[in-house]
């Protein structure tokens, strides 16, 4: 008598992997929903525009 039963493994297995593709469609309709990528643009200009301020600023103090 083998100690794995091949047949109750594999059924295992497809319910990992549904978990996994189950819980991967709700964090991408999650995104979607709240406009994370809109609001991760937003921050980014954001990011990018203080971030040139920071350097003509120190521009300026090394000029």
């Amino acid at each position: 008598m083998p100690l794995l039963n091949k047949e109750k493994m594999m059924q295992g297995f497809g319910k990992a992997v549904d978990a996994v593709n189950n819980a991967a469609d709700k964090a991408g309709r999650y995104a979607k929903e709240k406009e994370l990528d809109k609001k991760l643009d937003h921050a980014t200009e954001i990011v990018d525009r203080e971030v040139k301020k920071v350097g003509k600023s120190i521009k300026e103090i090394f000029s």
